[in-house]
C-alpha cells in the first residue's frame, strides 16, 4: 500500500493526474465543447458552400509592397534593329516601384525558387515577343505566380500591367495590344484552398487563447489548496498539456472535414498539419495562461482574452502592418499550413523547422511568464 502511494506522489503521475483532471472538466462542459468543435465546422461549411475561401483580388492591400519577381526571358525573334525590345521591357518592369527581378536561364530555375519562395512569381518573354511587338501584332506577356500567397497574382498582375503601358508609351505602341496572361501555381480546385490554412490557424489559436484565459482565474481548487512552487509548476503544466491536447484535437476534426467534405485534397500529409497546428495551440495556450494568471476575475479573464486575439490575429496577421507577422506566431502556422498541405514538404525539414521555432520560443517565453506570476500570485493561495 506505502509503495502505491509513493508512486503516485512521484512527479510524473501527479502530472498525468492533473492533466487527466483538466481534461475531465473541460469534456464535462458540453457547452464549450460544442462551441470549440462545432462553430468552426459550421464556419468552414459556410465557407464552402457560399465560395467564399476561393480568394479575390485585394487591390487596395497592393501598394508600396515589395515585389519579388523573376524573369526568364526566351525571345530570340528580330524586329526593331534600334533596340533589343524584350530586353528594354525587362528594364522597363524592373524599374517599377518595389520590384526586385531575379533573372533565370530557364522556367525549370524559376519554378523551383517559386516553389522555395525565394519569388512571388516570375514573368516568362516568350520567343517571339520583339517580332510581334515590332510587326504590331497582338502580344501577350504571361507570368506565373504563386497561389498560396494571397497578394502574389494582384501584386504581379499590377507591375506587369504597369510595365506594359510603360513600355507601350516609351516606344510609341499605344495603340498595339499588348496584354499579360496569369497562371496561378499549386492552385487546388476547393472552394476552401484559400481560406482553409488561415480559418485552421486561428480558430485553433483562438480557441486555445479563449479556453486557456479562463483556466487559472477560473479554477476555485487552486484557490483552496495550499501549494509548494514545485507543484505550482505542475499545475501551470498541467493545463498547458492539457488545453494543447485537446486543440490538437481540434485540429484534426479541422483538417479531417474540409479533405473529405469540400474536396480538399491537397497532396501533403494529415498527420504532419495536424502535428503542426499543434505548435500553434500551444503558443494560444501559453499565452491564455498567463493572462489568466493577471485577471483576477472572470470578467478580466475575458477581456484580456479580447486584448490577446486583437494582438495576435489583427496585428500579428501582417496584412494591415507590415513586419509584425515576423513578432507573432499566427505567419508562421499559416505559412507552414500552407508549404505541408499544398506543396508536400516534410514536416521535418529545414523550411518547416524554421517556421516552427519561433513558435516554440513565444509559447514558452508566455509559459515561463505564466509561472512566474502564477508563484507571485500569493492572494491565490
Amino acid at each position: 500500500m506505502s509503495k502505491k502511494i509513493a508512486k503516485r506522489e512521484l512527479p510524473p503521475m501527479r502530472f498525468l493526474v492533473l492533466v487527466k483532471k483538466e481534461l475531465a472538466s473541460i469534456w464535462a462542459d458540453k457547452q464549450a465543447l460544442a462551441i470549440i468543435f462545432l462553430l468552426p465546422i459550421v464556419a468552414v461549411t459556410a465557407l464552402g458552400f457560399t465560395g467564399q475561401g476561393g480568394g479575390q483580388m485585394l487591390d487596395n492591400l497592393v501598394a508600396g509592397r515589395e515585389t519579388r519577381m523573376g524573369v526568364v526571358n526566351l525571345d530570340t525573334s528580330v524586329g526593331d534593329p534600334r533596340y533589343v525590345l524584350s530586353e528594354e521591357f525587362i528594364n522597363i518592369l524592373g524599374q517599377q516601384p518595389a520590384v526586385t527581378i531575379t533573372r533565370y536561364d530557364s522556367i525549370y530555375a524559376a519554378n523551383e525558387s517559386l516553389y522555395y519562395e525565394r519569388i512571388i512569381g516570375f514573368v516568362v518573354i516568350n520567343n517571339g515577343f520583339e517580332f510581334n511587338v515590332s510587326a504590331h501584332l497582338p502580344t501577350f506577356v504571361p507570368f506565373y505566380s504563386s497561389a498560396l500567397y494571397i497578394l502574389a497574382q494582384p501584386l504581379m498582375a499590377k507591375k506587369v500591367n504597369d510595365a506594359i503601358k510603360d513600355f507601350k508609351v516609351a516606344y510609341n505602341f499605344t495603340e498595339d495590344e499588348i496584354n499579360y496572361s496569369s497562371d496561378d501555381q499549386y492552385q487546388i480546385n476547393s472552394p476552401l484552398f484559400v481560406a482553409w490554412p488561415m480559418t485552421l490557424s486561428i480558430t485553433v489559436m483562438a480557441a486555445a487563447l479563449m479556453l486557456s484565459c479562463q483556466s487559472v482565474v477560473g479554477d476555485n481548487p487552486i484557490m483552496r489548496v495550499t501549494l509548494t512552487p514545485g507543484k505550482r509548476f505542475e499545475i501551470i503544466s498541467a493545463k498547458v498539456a492539457a488545453y494543447t491536447l485537446l486543440e490538437m484535437m481540434e485540429g484534426a476534426v479541422l483538417t479531417v472535414f474540409p479533405y473529405f467534405a469540400f474536396g480538399l485534397t491537397f497532396p501533403g500529409d494529415m498527420l504532419s498539419i495536424i502535428i503542426f497546428a499543434t505548435f500553434g495551440a500551444y503558443c494560444g495556450v501559453c499565452m491564455g495562461v498567463f493572462l489568466s494568471t493577471l485577471a483576477t476575475t472572470k470578467l478580466q479573464g475575458s477581456q484580456f482574452f479580447l486584448v490577446g486575439f486583437m494582438a495576435v490575429f489583427i496585428l500579428g496577421s501582417g496584412i494591415f502592418i507590415q513586419g509584425l507577422d515576423k513578432i507573432f506566431p499566427m505567419g508562421y502556422s499559416m505559412k507552414g499550413i500552407k508549404l505541408l498541405a499544398y506543396k508536400a514538404v516534410p514536416l521535418f525539414s529545414e523550411t518547416i523547422w524554421a517556421l516552427i521555432w519561433p513558435q516554440i520560443i513565444y509559447g514558452t517565453v508566455f509559459f515561463a511568464a505564466a509561472y512566474i506570476m502564477f508563484k507571485l500570485k500569493k492572494e491565490a493561495i
